[in-house]
């Protein structure tokens, strides 16, 4: 080996250094490194696992609160179309409440003016009655009774209603 340049003795003590090395440091340096690289690698692996975790159950309860939401808007649609059919019912029960009543007023009121005509045709048939028998007595002087002129002005009236 003299002829390559190399020392036996000096590559045994490089390799019972080297190994020595090795043995150093797997015993205190490499398996902590190692037990450390291990340990940090599982601990990002957790973390990884309990980001996906947490996604996940984010990814849920976005789920849930969009079903929530889309309830509801549901919910709010379907109360605003029942109040408005509630609105539109009593505006309907309003309106037929305020004809009926304006049809009792019309017809309160035909009632009255029918009664008041009439009464105004008889307060009328009476004062011409009067008025003709006042003026028949005047003019035969007690040529008729009473009784008999009042027949016959009556009669008169009714022909004049008849005619009209």
């Amino acid at each position: 080996m003299e002829f390559l340049g190399l020392d036996l003795t000096q590559i045994i003590t490089n390799f019972l250094g080297f190994a020595a090395f090795l043995w150093l440091m797997s015993r205190y340096a490499w398996n902590p490194i190692l037990g450390f690289m291990d340990k940090r690698r599982e601990e990002i692996a957790g973390n990884f696992r309990k980001i996906e975790k947490e996604k996940n159950d984010l990814d849920e309860t976005r789920k849930d609160y969009d079903q929530k939401i889309a309830h509801i808007d549901e919910e709010a649609t379907r109360r605003t179309q029942e109040a408005i059919r509630i609105g539109q019912d009593t505006a309907r029960q309003i309106e037929d409440e305020a004809r009926a009543r304006a049809q009792a007023i019309l017809q309160k009121a035909r009632d009255d003016t029918g009664r008041n005509l009439e009464k105004a045709r008889l307060d009328l048939k009476n004062y011409v009655v009067d008025v003709g028998v006042e003026a028949g007595r005047k003019a035969a002087m007690d040529v008729l009774d009473e009784e008999t002129h009042r027949r016959l002005v009556e009669r008169f009236v009714e022909e004049l209603a008849d005619v009209r």
